[in-house]
């Protein structure tokens, strides 16, 4: 479980069970204690993630909405959102049904993975039932139960420890700890999305283990948390980085609702007062910052003629891109003694290595230039806004 979400896990666990989490009461009037509002659609009331400032400063911020606290630092459009380390709040103005936004963790493969969704109207005494032995699941959490949970959906059966589990019978929550509650959950897939390019067609991969669903908050910002403490909300967490100089929203899944089965919108601004159409989210719109190419530890002045140099990247490459690099040594002859070879110094970053293979390697005192061509791309094939070239000058001897 990711450390953000164990200091809430049973208020979440309220979140997976629709019928506890959906039955507190949200008041209508903006001024009210909680600020929830059930009335119409679901709506965005913010969107918070990271900006990057400059190459070495990042800053949270409302990219979407605003907050009668925040300054002109805080909210503000987005053009240049961290392509690497972010998370999206999006925070709403009413709970939604939690059964649709996490599943439980079962004891092995139910369908093509092991989690399962807790059907609606299921209580925490119906996840219990199916936490039980393994041979007593049968009879304490049988499949003919509608809200009966980590129940067999392959035709071909499923099983746990070996043993053959029918289709249509249980498989059991992974309850380890034997506390009566599933030990882990995990966001859905496709449940809510970060899509990219003037069409959505960049799909962005999420990190299921790692984005969640919480139903706690209000706009209240309190003295600890701040801000990020905001909520109903949805935390996204991109698998990796953003597609690079592009602009990004967000996409609800159609069985996303609120507890009268009403789809997510997004309101202009988050002016939750000037309502939106349910399944309309296109009001949410961020642009990530470019592809950045950068030298690592390279001397202008005494480069050393025959070690390797590296060239680091903001984000992942596209590994079938990383060709027609050139180097250059004056005056502006084409150089062609290496080799260009890419590698990964993170989940989020890569870095290109030049290795020279002519013996002794280059020549001393010489200036030379290395160029990584746009044609070189991230793992969106998104290129960088214009070549980019390092020179440095090789030492006497």
């Amino acid at each position: 479980m990711h450390p953000a979400q164990k200091g809430t896990a049973t208020m979440r666990r309220a979140s997976w069970i629709i019928g506890v989490a959906l039955a507190v009461a949200a008041c209508t009037d903006i001024t009210s204690s909680t600020d929830l509002h059930t009335e119409g659609p679901p709506m965005i009331e913010q969107v918070r993630l990271i900006e990057r400032v400059s190459a070495s400063a990042i800053a949270t911020v409302f990219a979407f909405g605003t907050h009668r606290q925040a300054t002109a630092n805080d909210a503000h459009p987005v053009t240049t959102a961290s392509a690497t380390g972010n998370r999206l709040r999006i925070i709403m103005d009413e709970l939604l049904r939690g059964n649709n936004l996490e599943e439980i963790s079962c004891r092995d493969v139910v369908d093509d993975d092991a989690y399962d969704r807790v059907p609606l109207g299921a209580t925490p005494d119906d996840i219990a039932r199916c936490s039980v032995a393994q041979d007593l699941l049968p009879e304490r959490c049988p499949g003919s139960n509608s809200r009966s949970v980590c129940i067999c959906h392959n035709e071909n059966g499923c099983r746990v420890d070996g043993q053959p589990i029918a289709v249509g019978e249980p498989v059991g929550v992974n309850d380890r700890d034997q506390d009566g509650a599933a030990d882990n959950t995990r966001f859905v897939a496709g449940a809510v999305a970060i899509a990219c390019g003037a069409g959505g067609e960049i799909s962005v991969r999420t990190d299921l283990d790692m984005s969640y669903w919480t139903p706690s908050g209000n706009q209240q910002k309190p003295a600890q948390g701040g801000f990020d403490a905001l909520g109903p909300a949805i935390v996204l967490v991109p698998q990796g980085a953003l597609p690079t100089a592009v602009s990004c929203g967000v996409v609800f899944s159609p069985d996303v609702v609120d507890k009268d089965g009403n789809a997510v919108c997004a309101p202009p601004d988050g002016d939750i007062a000037s309502g939106c159409d349910p399944g309309d989210t296109s009001a949410v719109a961020f642009s990530v910052e470019p592809l950045r190419f950068f030298g690592i530890a390279i001397s202008a002045n005494a480069q050393s003629r025959t070690a390797a140099l590296k060239i680091g990247a903001n984000v992942p490459l596209d590994p079938a891109t990383v060709a027609n690099i050139t180097v250059t040594q004056d005056p502006e002859t084409a150089y062609t003694d290496f080799t260009a070879t890419l590698g990964t110094t993170t989940d989020t970053t890569d870095e290109i290595t030049i290795g020279w293979t002519a013996a002794g390697g280059l020549a001393p005192a010489t200036r030379y230039a290395i160029t990584i061509p746009t044609t070189v791309t991230d793992a969106y094939h998104q290129p960088a806004p214009e070549a980019f070239t390092v020179a440095f000058t090789t030492a006497a001897n």
